[in-house]
């Protein structure tokens, strides 16, 4: 896993239990005395032998690439400015505006989040998953990428896969040259990207 750009919302972040009831703490503070409310993007794929599940809240995005080298979204992004989105937050009584990009109170970029407390006492933003299941027999992968915002905001999810196709024998499995060719693209945003490679399956080149 390789990162450049903010630290922020980052989505493949390990943390201690103690550094979590920290930020908890953290949170809950900010929360009662009005303060930021920071949040981040989640994205998980659980791996068995014959199955792979994936589950992702906010606009990091999975990607995998199958045996004829295709790209197959494992997730979808949480944007403001999607039908069911849009009409959830005005059920909700909330908005959405354009400042750079849609944001839902003119603030945030993302729908669903984990923190951005004070978003979510509105019930403008939620922090429910998308979860979806994909049957490896039939898809044949040869590898999937997981990756924050800040990369699909320089790369398509077809032109990142063809990029790490040709660069699997690399270390990371290109994952760093990904990250960096992002960078090189002007963007500002974290760029966060995981690579797995699935054990004997590859893609024709």
């Amino acid at each position: 896993m390789f990162t450049a750009g903010s630290p922020s919302r980052r989505p493949l972040a390990v943390q201690t239990q103690s550094e979590l009831n920290q930020e908890r703490g953290r949170h809950e503070g900010e929360t009662l005395w009005g303060g930021g409310g920071e949040g981040t993007t989640c994205l998980v794929a659980l791996l068995s032998d014959r199955e792979l599940v994936v589950a992702n809240v906010g606009d990091s995005r999975g990607v995998l690439c199958d045996k004829d080298g295709n790209a197959v979204p494992l997730s979808h992004d949480h944007k403001p400015y999607q039908l069911k989105e849009r009409k959830r937050i005005k059920k909700a009584g909330g908005f959405i505006s354009f400042n750079g990009s849609w944001r839902v109170q003119g603030i945030l970029a993302m729908s669903r989040s984990l923190g951005d407390y004070p978003l979510k006492h509105l019930n403008v933003v939620i922090p429910d998953p998308d979860i979806m299941t994909f049957d490896l027999d039939q898809q044949q992968p040869g590898f999937m990428i997981l990756a924050s915002d800040g990369l699909w905001d320089a790369f398509s999810s077809e032109e990142a896969v063809r990029f790490i196709r040709e660069r699997l024998d690399e270390p990371h499995f290109g994952a760093k040259s990904l990250v960096l060719q992002s960078f090189y693209r002007g963007c500002p945003d974290n760029i966060t990207v995981m690579v797995v490679k699935f054990k004997g399956r590859a893609p024709d080149k």
